[in-house]
């Protein structure tokens, strides 16, 4: 550090005599350097900046008939923080693990998985662990009437059609049966906000069995009239 100078801003130079001190560290004892191709040596340490960003998991995932994730794909740690020149961070929101395939899971599977590199930045981490959990499940059907809610006093709300079918993603065994808690709302205030006068059907009181689920058909028309 006593012989490298500061030439301007991030720009600094140390001279070929002062690297005569340092030869045999470079080079070793045995080596007598007689002089430098070059007088003057540059380097440039440009000033860095920092920021968290989310990690993003890349995977290609599929699964066995009747198997199925339960729950996300999760890195740890799920963000990281980037070293680089401000000109290039204001251009970083996320990093991306490299991706990770697996096929005709029946299974949960964990691993360690490298981050892709980005030139000119350095990461606090280069490698994530991920986990990924998977469980069987078995399909439940079943057609149910569709609730309203959030409706004010001074207003009625009809829904069209007013039942709709349920298809259901439970975790095998069956415990009991989730159908008999399927709740299915849809909310005057998000009818309020929408310009097309349609609701999507929602799921309350959703059962700790299940995994997923799909509605169909997935909203409903919506009509709303002065109560009486």
């Amino acid at each position: 550090p006593s012989s490298l100078r500061q030439k301007e801003d991030d720009l600094f130079y140390i001279i070929s005599s002062d690297l005569q001190e340092y030869s045999h560290l470079i080079f070793g004892d045995g080596v007598t350097v007689e002089y430098f191709a070059s007088d003057t040596l540059f380097f440039k340490f440009p000033k860095e900046i920092t920021k968290r960003v989310p990690v993003i998991p890349v995977n290609t995932i599929s699964y066995k008939p009747q198997y199925i994730n339960e729950g996300p794909f999760q890195v740890s740690p799920d963000s990281v923080n980037v070293y680089a020149d401000s000109h290039i961070l204001d251009h970083i929101e996320a990093v991306y693990t490299k991706p990770v395939r697996y096929s005709h899971l029946s299974s949960g599977v964990k691993g360690e998985v490298a981050l892709e590199p980005l030139e000119g930045v350095r990461l606090s981490e280069d490698k994530v662990r991920f986990s990924l959990d998977v469980t069987r499940y078995v399909e439940l059907v079943g057609t149910f009437p569709v609730n309203v809610t959030n409706v004010p006093a001074d207003k009625k709300m009809s829904v069209y059609p007013s039942k709709v079918n349920v298809f259901i993603k439970s975790i095998f065994p069956v415990m009991g049966n989730p159908l008999e808690e399927v709740v299915l709302k849809v909310d005057y205030n998000e009818f309020n906000n929408s310009v097309s006068g349609k609701c999507v059907v929602h799921m309350f009181n959703r059962s700790d069995d299940i995994i997923d689920y799909d509605v169909y058909p997935p909203v409903v028309e919506c009509v709303v009239e002065e109560a009486r």
